[in-house]
């Protein structure tokens, strides 16, 4: 299993064009631009057929397999290139953060031809090499946070283009919940907006748009505990048990580019773990160790906390619904509160707003006031990420109680301090002992770098939610 880091390069002998990097955050899509090397017709010339922002989805086929927590991903991507013209694409591919790249393969005249790794400066210089002589290779390389790209020419005109990626990863499990996804929105979310990569300026205000044929799956899991509640919000799926332990899923659509979601629960053992281990002939091993502490936990076990709620209410909270998502996972969580423990609640935008000026008790008058906060909520202004998380910071007494930060935003810091290294920096400064920081990012223009090290460099989780989810 080959996994690649930072812009590593797979090199394949399908010939490869170079391209900026466009936000994406799905299945596989490519991204076309004329590339025909035969001489130009007279003129006058026909008018040009007009070429898509990506070129359509023929089929995809995913095949899966998960044994424990650890996922192993197969897809067969067949696109269309429905123009007059020879193409040279790039293709964009994202996956999981912890996943690794295990085999990418594209097809030419009947031939699968398998990609190698290579760093970054060799594949450069073997793809100009290849280049000036008109001849097939093809590149898979990092192009940013979870999102691997690849420059595929040529794309013949009026025919087919099939790709095959397999890659690994370790699934979460939350509460005994196993949960898988499979992006296929790459087409919808694709956009070049406002991004500063992307030098022709047309093009960053040209949303693109993928079409979509059929795709089908198999999900083949095979448990170390007894599998349970095996199901799919996004897709009708049929389910056939191979005993207590092990289940088949399959599904198969059109015309539909729904993320594929998939989740199944574990019998709940007072304590579970499990061991997988691999090694190559002449090489070190790798080892994973999971544990899994039981979910039936007594109510003279559980301890008070301190929490404090942090919530975007910038304008652009207004767009799409996030707002009253937002505002419905905050009610959730204070009327979920316990007696003993205590919380606060903090707005902000342009500036900060604290219900209170230190945290009160979870007891009934308190969830009320946290309620009636939280209700009277307005989304306005800009995006004050520093002042407000450090408002928050300074919540928390010395005392050596369970101490909990959740944040929320939809964007990227718009007023004060908007450096990364500048906002972590701060946080860091102001020292609390035990906290731990708990950050979901709505939609997709958080900036998730930030997010993610607030998260892991104070013992916590970054999770991210899409508009519609």
């Amino acid at each position: 299993m080959m996994r690649v880091k930072n812009f590593g390069i797979f090199l394949c002998l399908v010939l490869v064009g170079l391209i900026t990097a466009i936000s994406i955050n799905a299945q596989g899509v490519i991204v076309p631009i004329i590339c025909d090397v035969r001489p130009c017709r007279p003129i006058p010339r026909p008018r040009p057929v007009p070429i898509p922002n990506a070129l359509p989805v023929k089929s995809i086929e995913l095949d899966t397999k998960i044994n424990g927590q650890v996922a192993t991903t197969h897809v067969e991507q067949v696109f269309r290139n429905d123009t007059p013209y020879t193409l040279e694409g790039t293709y964009f591919f994202p996956i999981p953060e912890t996943a690794s790249i295990i085999e990418f393969a594209i097809w030419e005249n009947g031939k699968k031809l398998v990609g190698e790794v290579r760093s970054r400066e060799e594949a450069r210089r073997i793809y100009d090499v290849i280049v000036r002589r008109q001849r097939d290779p093809g590149l898979l390389e990092y192009a940013g946070k979870d999102l691997f790209q690849a420059s595929i020419f040529p794309i013949p005109p009026h025919s087919d283009k099939k790709l095959e990626i397999t890659y690994s990863q370790v699934l979460k499990a939350e509460s005994g919940t196993v949960a898988y996804r499979y992006p296929l929105g790459t087409g919808r979310n694709l956009w070049a907006n406002n991004n500063p990569r992307i030098e022709n300026v047309s093009a960053r205000n040209t949303v693109g748009t993928q079409k979509f044929g059929t795709v089908s799956g198999k999900v083949e899991i095979v448990g170390r505990e007894a599998l349970r509640n095996i199901y799919s919000p996004s897709h009708s799926i049929d389910v056939k048990n191979k005993g207590e332990k092990s289940a088949s899923v399959s599904f198969e659509t059109s015309n539909n580019d729904n993320d594929f979601q998939l989740f199944y629960g574990l019998s709940s053992n007072d304590f579970g773990m499990s061991l997988l281990t691999y090694r190559e002939a002449g090489k070190d091993g790798y080892f994973l160790l999971q544990l899994s502490p039981k979910d039936d936990i007594a109510e003279r076990e559980l301890v008070s906390k301190d929490i404090v709620f942090v919530l975007d209410t910038s304008g652009s909270m207004n767009e799409e619904g996030k707002m009253e998502k937002a505002r419905s996972a905050l009610l959730f969580g204070i009327r979920n509160l316990r007696d003993g423990d205590r919380f606060n609640v903090i707005n902000f935008a342009g500036e900060e707003h604290l219900m209170e000026t230190g945290l009160i008790a979870a007891n009934s008058e308190g969830k009320r006031r946290g309620e009636e906060f939280v209700k009277k909520l307005t989304p306005t202004g800009g995006t004050n990420i520093n002042d407000a998380l450090k408002a928050s910071l300074r919540q928390f007494d010395s005392s050596d109680r369970t101490k909990l930060l959740v944040f929320m935003t939809d964007g990227l810091p718009t007023v004060g301090e908007s450096n990364v290294e500048k906002i972590i920096q701060n946080a860091k400064e102001i020292k609390v002992d035990g906290l731990r920081l708990f950050t979901f990012g709505v939609g997709y223009d958080v900036n998730s770098r930030l997010l993610d090290r607030l998260a892991a460099e104070n013992s916590g989780v970054a999770e991210y939610i899409e508009p519609k989810e």
